[in-house]
């Protein structure tokens, strides 16, 4: 049974009673929230631990897509020096598989590494437009670096994603573009014509989409065609993410701003059949929307940064 009306001060599980998920929702579902670090939930049991503890100098992670390996990119700056620790490890005894330093070309302190779909390859990126895209194996080898596309820089907030087969899909000004190995030339998959879209989130059969555009989140098909909403509240919905099979989004609901640079969101979880969900943290839910909840606790998991789904 699931929850078909839910608050911010609901005191059950997604069933009414912290007994787990729908068999079908699979997945490890991993968040960033304040200062208690990394932290994950498992599903369909909902239960929930530590995954990367607190740590001011880790500028992002990530986990492959078979769940079997973590990521995790440390910032070790030291007097003028940038070095960038990027390590590669197995989840299942936390042994070492690769570990390099990198240092970026300005010298960002602020490089972010995520892995490959085949976990070959890992794409940086930096807070600095003059590191453009950089394409590492994932010992460290250096393959490639892009600056720009037909003689304009990436701009610094421009989102560039993984696609099957290490591909890339690069957002520049209002087009999303798709740019397949050796990242020589690319192909334009769609012109966003709102003036406020964004979080771009890919699925990984890699041939649908997931985006916000003003409020709310959309899905659509690679190409840009069947472009249909999918959530709906009075408030705001964001970083959508895919479920490790794509029968499902991880949507951030209620998201809002915590200060200059800070914003939190409520974690919930809709199909992913096209159809239009409510999720709205007030008034009653669409049925079959999920409300992340950890085993044990009775309110909805909050995220303020990195989030993702294995």
């Amino acid at each position: 049974m699931l929850l078909s009306a839910c608050s911010k001060d609901n005191d059950g599980g997604p069933d009414g009673g912290n007994n787990g998920y729908p068999s079908a929702v699979k997945g490890t579902i991993y968040y960033d929230w304040a200062t208690e670090g990394i932290l994950k939930v498992s599903l369909p049991e909902g239960v929930g631990s530590a995954f990367i503890p607190d740590d001011s100098k880790l500028n992002n992670f990530d986990v492959s897509r078979d769940g079997k390996y973590k990521l995790t990119v440390v910032n070790e700056q030291t007097l003028g020096d940038y070095p960038i620790r990027f390590t590669l490890s197995d989840i299942s005894n936390g042994s070492i598989v690769e570990e390099f330093i990198y240092r970026s070309p300005a010298l960002s302190a602020y490089s972010k590494g995520y892995l490959s779909y085949d976990n070959s390859h890992i794409l940086v990126l930096s807070n600095d437009q003059e590191d453009g895209i950089t394409i590492l194996k994932r010992n460290g080898e250096f393959v490639g670096r892009i600056h720009d596309i037909n003689g304009e820089e990436l701009g610094f907030n421009d989102q560039r994603l993984w696609l099957p087969g290490n591909a890339l899909l690069i957002v520049h000004n209002n087009y999303i573009i798709r740019l397949d190995p050796p990242y020589t030339s690319g192909k334009l998959l769609k012109e966003m014509t709102y003036e406020d879209w964004g979080d771009l989130a890919v699925n990984p059969a890699g041939n649908q989409l997931a985006v916000r555009i003003a409020n709310h989140v959309y899905t659509m098909d690679m190409d840009g065609s069947n472009l249909k909403q999918v959530t709906t509240s009075n408030f705001k919905e964001s970083v959508p993410e895919f479920s490790p099979d794509g029968k499902y989004l991880l949507v951030g609901t209620e998201y809002r701003q915590t200060g200059p640079f800070g914003w939190m969101w409520s974690l919930k979880i809709i199909p992913n059949d096209g159809k239009e969900y409510n999720v709205d943290p007030i008034a009653p839910n669409s049925p079959d929307v999920i409300p992340v909840f950890v085993k044990g606790k009775n309110k909805i998991e909050t995220a303020g940064g990195q989030m993702i789904w294995r």
